[in-house]
């Protein structure tokens, strides 16, 4: 191993059976983990600080709300709409009505006999195929 100086910089110059580690590459390394951890220190910060604002945050409308009933008021006016206009009840009627119609074409035309029976017969097909498969090996 020597060291050679060319013009204002010194190189180590080693024979090709002893490499040896250059000095910066161990250096910029070092610096690279440590610049690496300092990004990882500097996120996690963000994040937290991010996290701890949106929870004050939410604690802060919480109280605001809590304040003034916003939420509450709001529950009170769609109940009291609701026993003037009779939603619920319309919706729930109509929801039978619904109901009773998609029976009577049932009835009518046997959707879920016939969905039963092709349900039935593919549920066979995948049976007798799996045996076939299980016998041919």
């Amino acid at each position: 191993m020597q060291e050679v100086r060319i013009m204002d910089s010194t190189a180590t110059v080693a024979s090709e059976g002893n490499p040896v580690p250059n000095a910066e590459t161990k250096s910029s390394s070092r610096n690279g983990r440590i610049y690496a951890s300092k990004a990882q220190d500097v996120v996690a910060s963000m994040l937290a600080k991010g996290s701890a604002i949106g929870q004050d945050a939410m604690n802060k409308a919480k109280a605001f709300d809590e304040k003034h009933q916003l939420t509450a008021s709001a529950s009170a006016k769609v109940i009291s709409f609701d026993r003037r206009v009779g939603l619920t009840e319309k919706v729930t009627v109509g929801i039978s009505v619904v109901n009773e119609k998609v029976k009577s074409v049932d009835q009518r035309l046997h959707v879920s006999d016939k969905t039963m029976a092709a349900l039935t017969a593919a549920e066979r097909k995948l049976n007798d195929t799996g045996s076939a498969v299980k016998t041919s090996r």
